[in-house]
């Protein structure tokens, strides 16, 4: 038979298999002991009472180290997505300073083509002259 053991290995890892099921299971029921729970379960699986105490600290620290990690990853889930709108706002807010640069420029220039026609019309007029002071308060 593949995969299953025979004999005397089988038979101890079946023991096996009981005593982890049982702890597991009152483990689910309470992740703390009582005294008579304890007994009961040292009585079931064979092990000694600093034996079961040990398997269930050790299986309250793996729990709660499960947690953190779960946690860590639902945090370094949401700083990605945070990270990613900061992204995607960086480049709309470059692509708006560059559409506001262009305007400038093509107000800038229409601004000079405007003084050369007045310069044209006016003979005295200076279109080098800066008249951007006059209009802020």
């Amino acid at each position: 038979m593949l995969g299953r053991k025979t004999g005397f290995l089988g038979h101890l890892q079946l023991m096996l298999d009981t005593m982890i099921d049982s702890l597991k299971l009152a483990f689910e029921e309470s992740e703390h002991l009582t005294k008579v729970r304890k007994m009961d379960l040292v009585r079931v699986t064979g092990l000694d009472m600093e034996q079961v105490t040990s398997w269930f600290n050790r299986k309250r620290a793996r729990k709660r180290a499960k947690l953190s990690i779960l946690k860590l990853e639902r945090i370094n889930a949401e700083l990605k997505q945070l990270l990613q709108q900061r992204h995607e706002r960086e480049i709309r807010l470059v692509k708006e300073l560059e559409e506001r640069k262009r305007r400038e420029a093509e107000l800038q220039d229409e601004n000079l083509r405007l003084k050369c026609r007045i310069a044209a019309i006016i003979p005295q007029f200076d279109p080098t002259v800066d008249f951007s002071h006059a209009y802020h308060s």
